[in-house]
């Protein structure tokens, strides 16, 4: 009896923590979700359409180099169920790709004021927006510990509450100056400190993270897990630039009111990959445990009802956007959308697309096939870099819109064939091994 009782309460514990982390993780991904929404939405309304498009480019400049800064470590961290690499190794690693981050930034911000001609202000709000990234990227490797070591909802909990005061103060910052460089600087000192007062209540609070910051000879073992992890890194900034493109052959060839509309429209379509995130993220430590312990045949239908729930969610938020989205984002936006409904329509069936490949992506991580990643990504980033700018050149928005389904829909048929391929070699080598 004595030694029930303590397992009772174990279970108990770890029942609660996981209806949290749902919980948290859920509104952490709403609120992350809607971040720029919202923050596009008071900048419409406050000041003019130019500094909207200027906001659209920066902020997909800013999450194109913040997968640099993550460098794709998080799935690879969290599914390390055997720590193969303690925390400091993380560490170190994640301090020199958020160093690549913002120097690498930097540098394509200047090459492209330089070649198309921006001016001061936009220089400097795109290049803010990069260090305001930045501090989510650096934040992201102690949030990952946490999630290894059972604690999703601890960094859940946190990233929800710096997320709500930063809105806020962004928020009243354009209401009260008008001006989107000094609210955003603003911003981005608040969310660092904010980051480091929550880092340590954590550490005094639940003991995370787990393991020291720095030990002799993680530098050495960093570079070699920034290596391994090389093609997952190389998976998510291509799959980035890939969904971006479109806006990046807007800003060379149209205005910023131009890409003000498109991120208009373009602005509900993550929301599909978002909601998506928030279901399966939760599972991604059990999933690897699965795969690890040779449950394949138990991952595989787990993994597949994970993409019917994309499909579901995809074709829910399509319905919802014909019926709704032009009507919601002409009273969000201060602007008349109803030519671009389609146009909406065909952005929310890419970003369908867009969910999915994310989560083959994750898939063939958990299974250590990321290797697999690098032909297909290599192949659609040409093709966008080929064909966006034409597209767009013919056809306007219209045309972005288009390419960018045409593009996702590609990618995804890709990895899905690959990772089919990769559970079949999976199951033969449990088959072999018995």
């Amino acid at each position: 009896m004595s030694k029930a009782i303590p397992s009772s309460s174990a279970d108990n514990q770890a029942t609660s923590i996981e209806r949290a982390a749902y919980i948290w993780n859920t509104a952490s991904g709403l609120l992350n979700a809607f971040q720029s929404v919202i923050m596009l939405t008071v900048l419409t309304h406050v000041c003019d359409v130019t500094t909207a498009g200027i906001f659209t480019i920066a902020y997909a400049n800013a999450n194109l180099f913040l997968n640099l800064g993550k460098y794709g470590v998080r799935n690879f961290q969290v599914s390390d169920v055997n720590e193969k690499y303690a925390f400091a190794p993380y560490h170190a690693s994640r301090i020199m790709s958020v160093l690549a981050m913002i120097i690498c930034g930097a540098a394509w911000t200047f090459w492209s004021a330089f070649t198309i001609g921006y001016s001061l202000d936009k220089t400097l709000v795109i290049l803010m927006m990069l260090v305001f990234k930045a501090i989510d990227a650096y934040e992201d490797v102690f949030h990952g510990n946490y999630q290894q070591h059972g604690r999703l909802d601890v960094g859940a909990k946190v990233l929800t509450f710096r997320m709500v005061t930063m809105i806020l103060l962004y928020a009243g910052l354009i209401i009260a100056t008008h001006s989107l460089l000094t609210a955003l600087t603003i911003t981005t000192v608040f969310t660092g400190l904010f980051f480091i007062c929550e880092t340590v209540w954590v550490k005094r609070t639940f003991g995370l993270p787990i393991g020291s910051i720095c030990l002799p000879g993680a530098g050495k073992q960093a570079l070699s897990l920034l290596k391994e992890c090389f093609p997952v890194f190389l998976a998510s900034f291509l799959l980035f630039y890939i969904g971006n493109a479109p806006k990046y052959a807007i800003d060379a060839v149209m205005d910023d009111a131009a890409q003000a509309y498109y991120g208009y429209i373009a602005m509900p379509v993550f929301v599909v990959g978002l909601l998506a995130t928030f279901i399966y993220n939760p599972i991604i430590a059990s999933l690897s445990e699965d795969w690890a312990e040779g449950r394949s045949q138990k991952f595989a239908k787990r993994f597949a009802l994970q993409v019917l729930v994309i499909i579901g969610l995809t074709i829910a938020c399509v319905i919802a956007g014909w019926v709704l989205g032009v009507p919601v984002l002409d009273v969000l936006y201060n602007a008349d959308l109803a030519p671009y409904r389609i146009d909406l329509a065909v952005l929310l069936v890419g970003g369908g697309f867009l969910a999915a490949a994310t989560l083959f992506t994750t898939g063939l991580t958990i299974i250590r096939w990321q290797n697999k990643l690098i032909p297909g990504y290599v192949v659609v980033s040409i093709a966008a870099l080929l064909l966006c700018r034409p597209a767009v050149q013919n056809a306007g928005i219209d045309g972005a819109a288009w390419i960018y389904l045409a593009l996702m829909a590609v990618l995804t048929i890709w990895f899905g064939v690959v990772f089919a391929l990769g559970i079949r070699a999976g199951k033969q080598t449990s088959i072999d091994s018995k």
